[in-house]
């Protein structure tokens, strides 16, 4: 069996493309079951975030990552060329390490944002609730998240809780000079609305309206931000007041049209309109860019902002390459030791066979040693028995975990004909952990 991950994202496709393919709890919760179900993926984990969309799979031999790119494609219902030209795929060490890049923030729009380990560990936590991940996926997702947290203890790569939300006002702040006195219209009361927000507020703004289509979470957020709750059917009147609009929901479809926009714009007499889209999919219609005084912008519009960030983090992001490629080998190495499980547990076995029948014909030829003396020899026999296996255990461990020229298949199978032990199939590895 080995590991494989299928996906794309801000580097290698636009927003346009990303919405197409993000998947929301829920789609993702059916989606995985349809993975295992319909498309023969045994153990699989959906990771979708405004940056990417990936699933990560533990799939037997035969297994081929084809099916992953059909199940993405009839998700999206793309063109077969635009999707594949956008996607990329990574098996076993390469698989590993772009999962520990991903969490430990390398991989982000922003570097080091913090928002991504939580993100990992919702879409692992949904896998369980799907059983769709087994002791090999569980175990990478576990170590994943451990190696995310590493980094951000041991180096600087998350400093300052730079996020897509605060490029965002930092975008703000260099169109507009100083955002002091700035009306703010916050759409949505999520997570990364909130931190957005909160960004805004340091900056001095004079008011943020908040409005969700639950209210109780507009007015909570709100009063966390000393700012207002408005109901979301009142929120294109708040158009007409506001300077800049944060709109981050988890709708399907877009929340803001022209026709929201044109008659607060008719009111506004001229004065401009800044709008930041942080959701994926969008929720502002990017037809709103041709009109007059309208400013829109969405995540993809945030790299000249971040680049310069990265630029002053590049001594940490080494730090945090050391961690991820010490902590991936660590992986692969137990990872590569399941595969030897099997048949060093069936050798100690048949040894223990032999050993329990020689003794028993020693006893039947030795009827008056006593029971003291009984303990004696199988002891001693168990230690003659455990002490010629373990080379040969030790060998073949070695080499399974190695990157020598002969390989653990090899091995396994000159180990079952010197051994006479039937070749037996990929087996599950069992529920245990590195660490």
């Amino acid at each position: 069996m080995h590991i494989v991950v299928v996906g794309l994202n801000h580097r290698t496709a636009p927003i346009a493309l990303r919405e197409r393919v993000a998947f929301s709890d829920q789609q993702a919760g059916q989606g995985l079951i349809e993975l295992k179900e319909s498309y023969g993926s045994p153990e699989s984990v959906i990771v979708s975030t405004c940056n990417r969309t990936e699933i990560y799979s533990h799939q037997p031999a035969g297994f081929a990552s084809d099916q992953i790119r059909r199940f993405l494609l009839e998700k999206s219902n793309l063109d077969e060329r635009d999707l594949l030209s956008h996607l990329y795929e990574f098996t076993g060490i390469q698989a590993v390490q772009h999962l520990f890049r991903v969490a430990s923030g390398l991989d982000s729009l922003v570097l080091g944002e913090p928002q991504i380990l939580r993100q990992i560990r919702d879409a692992y936590s949904l896998s369980e609730k799907a059983n769709t991940i087994g002791p090999t996926l569980h175990s990478l997702f576990r170590n994943a998240l451990f190696t995310g947290k590493r980094a951000r203890t041991e180096t600087q790569i998350g400093s300052g809780g730079f996020s897509v939300g605060h490029a965002a006002v930092e975008l703000s702040s260099s169109i507009f000079g100083s955002l002091g006195g700035s009306k703010v219209l916050v759409l949505g009361a999520g997570k990364m609305s909130e931190v957005t927000a909160k960004h805004l507020v340091s900056k001095g703004v004079s008011l943020v309206m908040v409005a969700n289509r639950t209210f109780d979470r507009a007015q909570s957020l709100a009063s966390r931000l000393g700012g207002q709750a408005i109901h979301y059917d009142d929120f294109p009147e708040a158009l007409v007041t506001s300077d800049v609009v944060i709109s981050s929901t988890a709708a399907p479809g877009y929340v803001l049209h022209d026709s929201d926009i044109r008659p607060a714009m008719k009111k506004r007499r001229g004065r401009p309109l800044f709008l930041i889209d942080l959701a994926v999919p969008r929720d502002i219609d990017p037809v709103v860019r041709e009109m007059e005084n309208v400013f829109l912008y969405d995540v993809d519009d945030l790299q000249a902002v971040v680049y310069n960030m990265a630029r002053e983090r590049a001594q940490d992001t080494a730090l945090v390459q050391e961690i991820i490629d010490e902590e991936a080998t660590k992986f692969e190495k137990w990872n590569k030791s399941l595969s030897v499980g099997p048949i060093v547990a069936q050798l100690k076995s048949r040894q223990e066979e032999i050993r329990q029948s020689e003794l028993q014909r020693l006893r039947n030829q030795l009827p008056d040693v006593d029971a003291y003396a009984w303990q004696k020899i199988e002891a001693a026999s168990l230690s003659m028995m455990n002490r010629q296996l373990k080379p040969a255990i030790d060998t073949i461990r070695r080499y399974a975990e190695s990157e020598e020229v002969l390989s653990a298949a090899e091995l396994i199978a000159a180990a079952s004909t010197l051994f006479q032990i039937e070749p037996i199939p990929d087996a599950p590895a069992p529920e245990e952990e590195i660490r």
